[in-house]
């Protein structure tokens, strides 16, 4: 037998005697035909174009099945018949392959790497849009707002609340993380599609809803989206009788669900959370969403400890509920000095641990009540982090944690606390403005500005912000009021007068600023205030100081005296340290230049107990002083205020009026010296 004479020939030489490669050539080039197809029909069906590869998947399965069919078959013009066996002439066993037979070799591998070459592309071409980083750690999902699938009111009210108890679900699982309510509400009924709406929340999945109730029948549909693609992950239809336990039975079931179409593994503690049901009162779940859900002028949202307070009544087994309770409770009674409050705090605290002492609305409880009654930081921090681990999705938790930080003057981890916050909830345009000010107190420009030039909202605070950074570039007063009074104009339903009031004593434009006073909002006297310098009555005293006019200044500062000596002998105000800045604020306009620093000194003993304090007012003392004539009390108050965290920004507080009756002296000279090497000027 020759040297070219080898099975692998024969069989080739028998295969094409069998007309089996013609049969393969047939397979190939119909499989490219309805791959064809296939990419113009499935869009048209609103079917994912990566479903194509399952097209190529069933080919190459089928395959071999083709090889062997043409082996026994022979498929030509006149049908399909069965080949008939070699006989001994028929197969050359020394004849060369032709050339034919490699023309047919190179055909049939071009044609399939054609083939899959398309099919790769379909597979992991993806459109401009979804150009971005695959989220790190577990996958982040939105979910929409469920829409009601009829007129009647009573689908509506379940949409929202199956929308809501689902976040919360999700929110729990160590699986999956989710973006927040506040972010997804902006595309209830949106016209936006999936891809955009991904790219905006910087999800890796979108799930989709519908309720309708009818009678004592709830309909709950849901479908996961993949927001890269578009393709559609998984979807399900649930019909149950009308109960709180079967609605968060379903939500439990879409949870797993979404974990299983994102291939995650749940945690032994997200089976043992959803398998817990919230409630199974009617009433008492109906009661919670409304409270959740209320409005500004609903009854729920002014006055919500009541609220919460019937609803457990309702339900005494309902832990979320009570959790609630004792936020409001709380948040009411900061720094505990109402025996009452706390006492019923305590109690709802105490009715938490005996049904569920090991759940995080227990946690959550706590971290509210030690954080605002107790005032106990380091505690409140802890337990917030243990809750945490249980809910790691809840932007509350982190915001929270951002003001335990502020109150304890650690400003970079309150930064990276109100990030954490963002990343779950990115279309809020409160933690970017929340943001942007721990970095201004932080002494960050740099950061705050690239905060307000790559914000996408188009906000009054955060467009402020920018003129304010823009200052510390050029460092003229006129263009920062000029910029500010177009933010006003452009913003006039959200601009804050009192803003626009601080632009123009800055630009020593008393009369421009005195004719602001009448725009400012009439509140009632509060020391408790963020800023006790920009109520009503201390701006007149300021503005009528800077223009001269003493009948008007003497009668504001009577009625200063007046209100304060009220509020100090009220039981309403915990904070009456704070008191001792407006006391400053009315000896500095009087000349009283000992007590005014005396009045200081009392301040910042108060505050060392509360660093955020300390931070958010320490520049209105410094104003005190330098009107005062307190020149070298003023210049190391505003040396202070540079080296720790606090709003004496170095660009704008030294150069404001307040100072303007100290610049010759010495000790203000020798500061501006030291803040100009440290490259601020004006």
């Amino acid at each position: 037998m020759g040297d070219t004479d080898t099975p692998i020939r024969r069989l080739f030489v028998e295969m094409r005697r069998r007309h089996v490669f013609r049969t393969v050539a047939l397979f190939i080039v119909s499989t490219w035909l309805v791959m064809q197809v296939a990419d113009v029909v499935f869009p048209a069906l609103d079917i994912p174009e990566r479903a194509i590869r399952y097209v190529l998947i069933a080919a190459l399965m089928i395959f071999p099945a083709v090889v062997v069919f043409g082996w026994f078959y022979d498929v030509g013009m006149d049908g399909i018949r069965r080949t008939a066996p070699a006989g001994p002439g028929d197969i050359a066993t020394t004849q060369p392959l032709r050339r034919s037979d490699y023309v047919i070799l190179t055909a049939l591998a071009g044609v399939l790497i054609l083939i899959l070459y398309n099919a790769m592309g379909n597979v992991i071409e993806a459109p401009p849009q979804a150009q971005r980083p695959v989220s790190e750690g577990p996958p982040i999902v939105a979910v929409l707002p469920f829409v009601s699938k009829s007129l009647e009111g009573e689908s509506e009210f379940f949409a929202m609340g199956v929308h809501d108890d689902l976040l919360t679900q999700l929110a729990h699982l160590q699986s999956i993380r989710v973006i927040s309510r506040t972010s997804v509400l902006e595309y209830k009924n949106t016209t936006k599609n999936i891809r955009e709406i991904g790219e905006a929340l910087g999800a890796d999945a979108i799930l989709e809803g519908g309720v309708q109730s009818a009678g004592d029948k709830i309909r709950i549909n849901a479908q996961l989206i993949d927001a890269r693609t578009d393709e559609h992950l998984w979807a399900e239809t649930y019909d149950r009788d009308l109960s709180p336990a079967n609605i968060f039975d379903v939500q439990a079931e879409i949870a797993r669900a979404i974990t299983s179409a994102l291939r995650t593994s749940l945690t032994e503690q997200d089976a043992t959370f959803l398998s817990v049901i919230p409630t199974e009162n009617m009433a008492a779940y109906r009661a919670y969403h409304q409270v959740i859900n209320s409005r500004p002028g609903d009854a729920e949202f002014k006055d919500p400890t009541s609220a919460f307070q019937k609803i457990v009544t309702m339900d005494p087994g309902f832990t979320r509920a009570w959790a609630e309770l004792v936020g409001s409770l709380s948040v009411s009674n900061f720094g505990g000095d109402d025996p009452e409050l706390t006492e019923r705090a305590e109690l709802a605290l105490q009715n938490i641990r005996e049904i569920a002492p090991a759940s995080a609305d227990y946690l959550i409880a706590q971290a509210y009540y030690t954080y605002y009654v107790l005032r106990d930081y380091d505690r409140a921090l802890l337990l917030i982090s243990q809750a945490e681990e249980k809910i790691p999705s809840d932007a509350r938790l982190a915001a929270l944690k951002a003001w335990i930080y502020r109150r304890k003057g650690d400003f970079e981890s309150m930064v990276e606390s109100l990030r954490q916050a963002r990343s779950m909830d990115p279309r809020s345009p409160g933690w970017t403005i929340m943001l942007t000010t721990a970095l201004l107190v932080s002494h960050r420009y740099e950061d705050a500005r690239s905060e307000v030039e790559n914000s996408a909202f188009d906000n009054y605070q955060i467009a402020s912000y920018g003129n304010l950074l823009r200052l510390r570039e050029h460092g003229h007063f006129d263009r920062w009021a000029e910029a500010e009074a177009e933010v006003h104009y452009e913003f006039e339903d959200d601009a804050d007068p009192r803003d626009m009031w601080g632009a123009h004593i800055a630009n020593r434009n008393f009369a421009a600023a005195e004719v602001l006073l009448n725009d400012f909002p009439e509140t009632e006297f509060n020391l408790s205030a963020l800023d006790p310098f920009s109520n009503k009555m201390s701006a007149q005293a300021i503005n009528y100081w800077f223009l001269g006019q003493g009948d008007k200044l003497t009668e504001t500062l009577s009625q200063l005296r007046t209100i304060i000596d009220e509020a100090q002998n009220s039981d309403v105000d915990p904070n009456h340290y704070r008191s001792n800045l407006i006391w400053a604020l009315i000896a500095a306009v009087e000349g009283d230049t000992e007590q005014t620093e005396r009045f200081v000194r009392r301040w910042r003993r108060g505050a060392a107990e509360d660093l955020a304090e300390l931070t958010n007012n320490r520049h209105l003392s410094c104003r005190a002083l330098g009107m005062s004539g307190a020149t070298r009390a003023a210049a190391d108050c505003i040396r202070a205020g540079v080296e720790q965290p606090s709003f004496v920004m170095p660009f704008m507080e030294p150069f404001l009026p307040y100072y303007d009756g100290m610049r010759k002296h010495s000790e203000f000279v020798d500061m501006l010296a030291e803040l100009n090497g440290m490259g601020n000027k004006p």
